[in-house]
């Protein structure tokens, strides 16, 4: 898979999750999905599910760092029960067409350090 794939596949999954389109996320993701947060972490399809019904997040995308199958994004999160707006930081692993793993990170420099990107991998 390509980088374009891989920021296409991830970019799809952010606006599923922005338009609570909950079947269209979990097509996008595998069944063993590791999620991975503030709150710990959890695999598969259900606790993503509840996730995305509970959040209430949007998520719009600042800047893309990609290379082969990962990809981070700068985002600004809202959340439908708080005023303002947070910078996170989310990392994706794309295999075979689907997330396989999700981490939100508070800094860039975590997120790099999680993922191998740099960055040099803007694109």
């Amino acid at each position: 898979m390509n980088v374009t794939e891989t920021i296409n596949i991830a970019d799809g999954w952010v606006e599923k999750v922005n338009a609570k389109d909950i079947e269209g996320m979990l097509e996008l993701s595998d069944h063993n999905i590791e999620l991975m947060g503030p709150r710990g972490s959890a695999v598969g399809h259900d606790t993503l599910k509840q996730w995305a019904e509970e959040s209430g997040i949007r998520l719009t995308t600042v800047t893309r760092y990609a290379k082969g199958d990962k990809v981070v994004f700068e985002q600004e999160g809202t959340w439908e029960d708080q005023n303002g707006q947070v910078t996170v930081f989310t990392f994706m692993e794309i295999k075979n067409g689907k997330v396989v793993r999700i981490s939100r990170f508070d800094t860039l420099d975590d997120a790099f350090g999680d993922s191998g990107l740099k960055d040099e991998d803007k694109v």
